[in-house]
């Protein structure tokens, strides 16, 4: 089982773990498994490209998720999982699949192995977090929807339009619609003594309580509460049950996407009362669903993150660090006025889908002359490092300068933009203009995630050094006795014991 817990950077787990209470399944992971600290090796850390290249073991300049979305010019800007195709059931305005993927996965090997007889199930609230780690060959990958209001699929899982039966059966017994309640702080004593006032500058909804039903669209606040993990983990179970896993000979994979986290992360911040009492029932439920699956018969665990995320920058510059939100418009007006002021007025820029500008056709016959004109103009807009051709990702991932590298690993040959962008340390691309933080970033904290490790064939490692992430998909490989992806890395990580043959 991969248990990828998003936005779940290593400074944050440092910061949350003495919250989490003893015997948990984070604490027991971080005490009694096998410990690491991993980076991702490229510079795109969202949520899309963190959770491919965790099943793929390849960067995106191979599998080809480059981010969350990317600018289509016939098309727009469109998430990288959506294919226009494949529609997500209640939700046909909604498409989700993972035909965008270029390389094979953990689970596409073990179904090959296999012949078909292994079960291999993602399950997530975001559907990117279902799709992308298990690949092309998984039996099913469920998500959840705001229109459809449930856990749902789409039709590349099941092509007649049908939900599972499981499935069905688990929305009549669970609906969302009960689980819209005010969310209040279990221990708001801890939290103010170890995290200060609840209120901190920067958070877009400062204080407890929180009522969903409140929201615009409750539906889609649901994604962003305690109990949207809490139901999530119900949902897997169910799977787990329908689809047999776990019961026979043949090794069954498992991955759960624990989105929560994000969501409470980029609205409040990872150091909030919200984060912290949002993971300790993330943690609480886990270790639930860890002892079920126990119960069943052997089974290895792999926990770790698709990226981390950045301080709120109101609470980095109190404690004398830089921080800063930029605007997806702010940039673009900053990229439009240089391209005008080098080329002459014209249409330039067809948009910024972070972190690659997309130029016009104009913009392309002129993609010399108008890329040397941003890289000398934007880094005068705060908050900007620096900006980078994207149409040449082999140079790029050929510099002697680690960021260079780090962006060229983030681009397959064929870029779906033309101009890549790099944000200051502490700053970074805002989803909302009212607060909140984000990721996205080639700097440490968004790069660096733990790794923890226990259950079957995992013995007792701890280490400080910090190991390369893509070996995640090489180590799920070798528990799971199958070779690993290829082009994944060759070794898995400390701790996995040599299973018999």
């Amino acid at each position: 089982m991969l248990i990828v817990i998003d936005q779940l950077g290593s400074w944050v787990l440092d910061q949350q773990l003495h919250l989490l209470p003893s015997g948990s399944a984070i604490r027991r992971a971080y005490e009694d498994g096998a410990s690491h600290i991993a980076e991702f090796p490229y510079a795109s850390t969202q949520t899309a490209p963190g959770h491919a290249s965790l099943g793929t073991g390849v960067t995106p300049a191979v599998h080809g998720i480059v981010a969350n979305a990317v600018y289509f010019p016939e098309r727009g800007p469109k998430k990288t999982v959506d294919d226009g195709k494949h529609a997500v059931l209640g939700n046909p305005d909604r498409f989700v699949s993972p035909t965008q993927l270029r390389a094979e996965t953990v689970g596409d090997v073990l179904h090959q192995q296999t012949e078909g007889k292994a079960r291999i199930v993602g399950i997530s609230i975001k559907g990117r977090s279902a799709v992308l780690p298990v690949g092309k060959k998984a039996n099913v990958a469920v998500f959840y929807d705001a229109v459809a209001r449930a856990m749902t699929t789409s039709t590349y899982y099941a092509p007649r339009r049908r939900l599972p039966d499981w499935l069905r059966d688990f929305r009549k017994a669970n609906p969302v619609e009960q689980l819209l309640q005010i969310w209040e702080p279990a221990d708001p004593a801890t939290l103010e003594k170890h995290l200060g006032p609840d209120a901190s500058p920067g958070e877009m909804y400062p204080t407890f309580p929180h009522d969903p039903r409140n929201a615009p669209d409750p539906w889609y606040a649901f994604a962003g509460t305690p109990e949207s993990s809490e139901y999530l983990m119900a949902a897997a179970y169910a799977v787990v049950k329908a689809e047999q896993m776990g019961i026979d000979d043949v090794p069954d994979f498992l991955v759960l996407g624990v989105s929560g986290t994000d969501i409470v992360g980029h609205v409040w911040g990872a150091r909030s009362w919200e984060y912290a009492d949002n993971l300790r029932r993330v943690d609480r439920a886990l270790t639930h669903f860890v002892r079920l699956l126990e119960a069943r018969g052997p089974v290895a665990f792999v926990l770790t993150a698709d990226h981390g995320v950045a301080e709120l920058p109101e609470r980095a510059r109190a404690e004398g660090r830089a921080g800063g939100r930029l605007s997806g418009t702010t940039l673009t007006l900053a990229a439009e006025r240089a391209a005008d002021a080098a080329l002459g007025e014209g249409d330039w820029i067809a948009a910024y889908v972070p972190p690659l500008f997309t130029y016009t056709d104009a913009g392309k016959t002129r993609h010399k002359d108008l890329t040397k004109a941003l890289r000398k103009a934007m880094p005068a807009t705060e908050g900007v490092k620096a900006v980078y051709d994207a149409r040449d990702p082999a140079k790029l991932r050929s510099s002697n300068d680690k960021i260079q590298r780090l962006i060229g690993a983030s681009l397959p040959d064929d870029p779906p933009g033309d101009l890549y962008l790099v944000t200051e340390p502490g700053w970074f691309d805002a989803l909302s203009e009212d607060g909140g933080t984000n990721h996205g970033t080639p700097w440490d904290y968004d790069r660096r995630v733990p790794v923890l490790m226990w259950g079957t064939a995992v013995e007792r490692r701890t280490s400080q050094d910090v190991y390369d992430v893509l070996r995640v998909a090489t180590t799920l490989a070798a528990l799971l006795n199958v070779p690993p992806p290829g082009n994944a890395p060759p070794s898995p990580l400390p701790g996995v014991m040599r299973l018999p043959d």
